[in-house]
C-alpha cells in the first residue's frame, strides 16, 4: 500500500490562513475512447475467443446441361482475448481527513481514483494506435513495466504491408499510396490517396470491401489537425484545397478525433465509422463500467483507504482503418 496522505505532506489544508483550496485534477471522465472503439460492457468471461467466416466470391455461370459449380466459405483467424484488472488506490490518515478534507468540504477528492481509472483507459487504447506498427509493446505504469501484444490472429502487425488474406489469396496492400509517391504527409493528395488505398482492400473472398472512410483521428493541436482544419474549409465550401482552380474538391468532407491521448504528432488514422461494430474495428469490452468503492477503514493504522478499479480487454478486429506516420512510412491498417 502506498504511503497514506499525512497533515505533514498538505498542511496548507490546515492552516487556517489559507482561504481557498482547490482540488486541480481531471476535470471531467474521459470518454474519447468511444470515439474510435466499438465498446461492449456486461461482459462476465474472463477469457472470450473470437473468430469469423467468410461469406461466398462471385457466382458462375452455368450452360445447358452442365453441372453447377459450388463454392464455400473459408474461416477467418481466431483470438483469445483475456480481462485485465486496473485498480488505484487513495489512502489518508484520519487526522487529515477529518480536518483537512473533510473540513474543507473536499470530499470530492475521491473522484480523483476514478478519474486515474479513467485517463488509463484513454492512455491504453490510443497506444494500440500509437503502436500499431509492432506487434507488441511496453506500457509504463506505477507498478512497473509489461508487455502488451497488439498482434491479429493471423499474426501480423496492426499495421503492415503484407496482411494475410483468409483465402489464401494476394497479400492486402496496406500501404497508402497514390500509386507512384509513398511516405505522403497528410495534405489533400495524401487524403485521395487515402481513399485509393482503401478502395483497394479486399474481404476474404477477394472481393471489394467498399469502405468509405469518413472519419480521421490524429493527435490534438497537431500539425495534421490544424492541417485537416484547414482542408476541410475547402472542401466544405467545395473548392480544392490550396488551390486557385475553379474546379470542385475531390474527396467528402470527414470528421476530425483529435485525441490529446496521442504520442505522435505527425500520426494520422482514418476509418469508416459505419464499420466501427462489432463486427469490425477496435474492441473495447468490459465486465462493467468503472467501479469506485465505499470508503474503507484500516482499523489497525486508522488509515482511510479509496479503491477504483476497472476489469477491460481491448483488442482489433478490422479492416477499415488507414494509418499514415513521418518519416516512416504510409501505411493502410487492416486487421482480421
Amino acid at each position: 500500500m502506498a504511503n497514506p496522505l499525512t497533515v505533514g505532506d498538505a498542511g496548507d489544508l490546515v492552516d487556517k490562513a489559507i482561504g481557498k483550496i482547490w482540488v486541480k485534477g481531471t476535470e471531467m471522465e474521459g470518454n474519447d475512447y468511444k470515439k474510435y472503439y466499438h465498446v461492449e460492457t456486461g461482459v462476465v468471461d474472463l477469457t472470450t475467443s473470437d473468430s469469423s467466416i467468410s461469406g461466398l466470391g462471385y457466382a458462375t455461370r452455368t450452360i445447358e446441361n452442365a453441372q453447377i459449380v459450388g463454392q464455400g466459405p473459408v474461416q477467418g483467424y481466431d483470438k483469445d482475448f483475456t480481462q485485465v484488472f486496473y485498480d488505484t488506490l487513495l489512502t489518508v490518515t484520519r487526522k487529515m481527513w477529518e480536518f483537512g478534507i473533510k473540513k474543507r468540504k473536499l470530499e470530492g477528492l475521491v473522484e480523483e481514483a476514478r478519474m486515474a481509472c479513467s485517463n488509463e483507459r484513454e492512455r491504453l487504447c490510443a497506444e494500440r494506435l500509437d503502436n500499431s506498427q509492432a506487434t507488441s509493446y511496453t506500457h509504463t505504469d506505477l507498478g512497473g513495466s509489461y508487455t502488451i501484444s497488439t498482434a491479429g490472429g493471423n499474426t501480423d502487425k496492426f499495421i503492415c504491408t503484407d496482411q494475410a488474406r483468409e483465402d489464401s489469396g494476394t497479400d492486402n496492400n496496406n500501404q497508402v499510396t497514390d500509386g507512384t509517391t509513398v511516405n505522403m504527409d497528410f495534405d489533400y493528395d495524401a487524403l485521395k490517396a487515402a481513399h485509393r488505398t482503401a478502395s483497394l482492400v479486399l474481404n476474404p473472398k477477394g472481393l471489394p470491401m467498399n469502405i468509405d472512410l469518413d472519419t480521421l483521428v490524429c493527435k490534438k493541436s497537431s500539425s495534421v489537425h490544424f492541417k485537416a482544419l484547414e482542408i476541410l474549409a475547402a472542401i466544405r465550401r467545395g473548392k480544392i484545397p490550396e488551390s486557385a482552380d475553379n474546379d470542385g474538391a475531390g474527396v467528402p468532407a470527414f470528421k476530425v478525433i483529435d485525441l490529446p491521448w496521442l504520442a505522435n504528432d505527425a500520426y494520422w488514422w482514418m476509418l469508416d465509422s459505419k464499420m466501427k461494430r462489432s463486427k469490425y474495428g477496435l474492441q473495447y469490452l468490459e465486465h462493467s463500467s468503472i467501479h469506485l468503492d465505499q470508503m474503507n477503514i484500516v482499523y489497525k493504522t486508522e488509515f482511510l483507504v479509496i479503491l477504483a478499479e476497472m476489469l477491460v480487454k481491448t483488442f482489433r478486429k478490422f479492416r477499415e482503418y488507414l494509418k499514415s506516420f513521418q518519416p516512416l512510412e504510409t501505411i493502410l491498417s487492416q486487421a482480421l
